[in-house]
């Protein structure tokens, strides 16, 4: 039997690979910190509860439930019409601060209309694809709206779930939203994602985003 089985050269090799393994491990470490920093400053998470987004997306029955959508708002960019937007929004009855989520419909000085279900702007009739006929009852008396003009500094909003959207149309709720109170605007590569975003969202932490609803 040999006295020394592992040569000198042998440990100093084997000690250089667990150097450099841990060396990995800690680049890798340094490396999600840092994304966290800068993507995640810049990315905000959030999980959809509530129907009045459907079915762009699906909404859980209830915050603490699985099934519903999680999703990230960009916070640098600016809102244009027929983006999706998390928003800060002032209950006008509690005048309490509540997260929602709706599309982005119209901006200050336009006129917008709704007349059993279609929507028009300055007049104009406008196509909206992402709502679904079944979710927009031309009989609801909450699908027909007098012409209204977006104020100064605001967007109207509206859920594609008209049916049971709380949204710009309430005007005792939240009526008009304020542009500042605008959190970020939801990114296409994370509505694309779901697939790959909602299994794996366990893994972090995501604020609620209410898709306010009857």
């Amino acid at each position: 039997m040999q006295k020394f089985p592992i040569s000198i050269g042998e440990r100093r090799r084997r000690g250089a690979a667990t150097r450099t393994f841990i060396n990995c491990i800690l680049i890798i470490l340094v490396a999600v910190l840092v994304l966290e920093v800068t993507f995640f400053s810049r990315f905000k998470r959030f999980y959809i509860v509530g129907a009045s987004m459907y079915p762009t997306l699906v909404g859980a029955e209830e915050p603490d439930e699985a099934g519903g959508d999680y999703v990230y708002a960009d916070t640098a960019v600016e809102a244009q019409r027929w983006d999706i937007v998390v928003i800060n929004a002032r209950d006008r009855w509690t005048n309490e601060r509540t997260t929602i989520i709706k599309r982005v419909i119209a901006f200050e000085g336009e006129e917008v209309e709704l007349v059993r279900g279609r929507l028009y702007i300055d007049g104009e009739e406008i196509d909206e694809p992402y709502v679904d006929p079944q979710n927009n009852d031309p009989a609801d008396r909450y699908n027909t709206m007098s012409a209204r003009v977006v104020d100064e500094g605001c967007v109207f909003v509206l859920g594609d779930n008209r049916n049971v959207s709380v949204d710009s149309r309430d005007e005792k709720k939240y009526g008009m939203i304020d542009e500042d109170d605008i959190i970020g605007v939801v990114a296409e590569w994370s509505l694309s994602m779901r697939w790959l975003i909602n299994p794996i969202s366990t893994f972090f932490d995501f604020s609620l985003a209410g898709c306010a609803g009857k």
